[in-house]
């Protein structure tokens, strides 16, 4: 009877056990042909940042750049730091992953560049707020515009007239040119040069073949020296070319110190009746051409006019390609003559970055310098031998925001007859 009922009770306990596992018909039978999907969270996704430079700048180049991405959700904070890379036809960095969100983005740096052929400087800094990132977005604009490339160098001050001495004699080393970086950013005058023209504004001829229209006919030519980024002006600065750097108040109680100028005219003279007066601690300007032997000074009267401009040959290439060989007709009581040009070279007109024609009410026959450099003129002396012109120079004006006017027209820009900054 015992075997019997444990018997009984192993045979109900089997019957339980398949009956329970017969009733699951929903598990699932695993074996090597069943493929597992894993799901993957990850948002992030790669973001390009495409930069837009300001107009008119070529050969830009990007240092010392910091780019920062703040999420605005999580204040997490991704940095590249000089990430900007050149490419054929724009300026990139990218950020190769970026969860999706709304963020903020600052960059800053530094450009450098060259505008209307003269090297220039600038840090800028640029910020964008509530930017949306998700996986659709592959790339952000951002506008470098924290400075504008307006203005340039200008000349803003011409004294020519030259002081008396107390016994009233005439002294003209005393003259000197200032010219201004009237932009917002830092330029580099180097290779800037200053012109003096060929061709007066109280005479016009026929010149054959007629070069005006195109070049500026040259009697001197002086350069500023430096390998391309050795002489930096900040915006609004200045520099003094002095024709003799030296206190002329030593000799002549009515005259200037130009002793601390910045750069000087200075002449190696084939005449030892008039040599030039070196001062060591006053760079000179590089000479290029002159057409006198002895001392360079400006025209006390201001008859020719002066202009600045970038040079884009060497020195060796301008003097063999650029000399002017021509002729004009002169008319004396009726007769007419036929004349050479002699000591004249030639700039194009392209090259000039500034200009001003001077002349005198008396005497003006024509400008020399095209409509689209000057328009007009202006003066110190109303007549060709005006005794009242000295001590006087012709000074840039200013506007309410304390830049110089520069409208292309001297008539309009300047203060004719004023009195020259450096006179006390």
């Amino acid at each position: 009877m015992k075997n019997a009922f444990m018997w009984s009770l192993t045979l109900l306990s089997l019957t339980l056990n398949l009956t329970s596992c017969n009733d699951d018909d929903d598990a699932p039978i695993i074996n090597d042909e069943v493929e597992v999907q894993i799901v993957s969270n990850d948002s992030s996704t790669p973001v390009t940042l495409s930069f837009e430079m300001p107009l008119n700048l070529e050969n830009v180049e990007v240092t010392n750049s910091n780019i920062t991405l703040t999420n605005v959700r999580t204040g997490e904070v991704q940095t590249l730091t000089n990430a900007i890379k050149k490419t054929d036809n724009d300026f990139i960095a990218t950020f190769n992953e970026v969860e999706e969100g709304t963020y903020n983005l600052k960059v800053d740096g530094e450009l450098s560049f060259t505008i209307n052929g003269v090297a220039g400087s600038s840090k800028f800094e640029t910020t964008q707020e509530n930017i949306s990132i998700s996986r659709t977005t592959t790339s952000i604009k951002v506008t470098i515009s924290t400075f504008t490339a307006k203005g340039g160098f200008i000349i803003s001050e011409v004294f020519f007239t030259g002081t008396t001495t107390p016994e009233g004699k005439q002294y003209s080393n005393d003259q000197y040119i200032v010219i201004t970086n009237n932009s917002d950013i830092t330029l580099y005058a180097d290779g800037i040069a200053i012109l003096e023209s060929s061709f007066m504004t109280v005479d016009k001829y026929e010149y054959i073949p007629d070069i005006s229209k195109d070049t500026m006919a040259v009697e001197a030519v002086y350069v500023i020296p430096g390998e391309g980024t050795s002489v930096p002006v900040e915006p609004g600065k200045s520099l003094t070319l002095a024709v003799n750097a030296i206190n002329h108040l030593e000799g002549n109680a009515n005259s200037i110190d130009l002793s601390s100028a910045d750069y000087e005219f200075y002449d190696i003279s084939s005449n030892p009746n008039f040599n030039d007066v070196d001062n060591p601690e006053v760079p000179n300007l590089d000479k290029w051409f002159c057409y006198t032997a002895t001392i360079y000074t400006l025209h006390n009267r201001g008859f020719h006019s002066m202009a600045i401009a970038k040079m884009k040959e060497t020195k060796d290439n301008w003097l063999e390609k650029y000399a002017y060989s021509g002729k004009y007709k002169m008319e004396v009581k009726g007769n007419t003559y036929e004349m050479d040009v002699k000591n004249t070279y030639k700039v194009p007109m392209s090259w000039i970055i500034d200009g001003i024609n001077l002349s005198v009410e008396e005497g003006w026959k024509w400008n020399v310098l095209p409509a689209n450099i000057d328009s007009g003129w202006t003066y110190c002396g109303k007549t060709k031998n005006d005794n009242t012109r000295y001590s006087k120079a012709v000074i840039r004006k200013t506007d309410n925001e304390g830049k110089y006017v520069d409208t292309n027209n001297s008539t309009n820009d300047f203060i004719p007859e004023a009195t020259p900054t450096l006179l006390k």
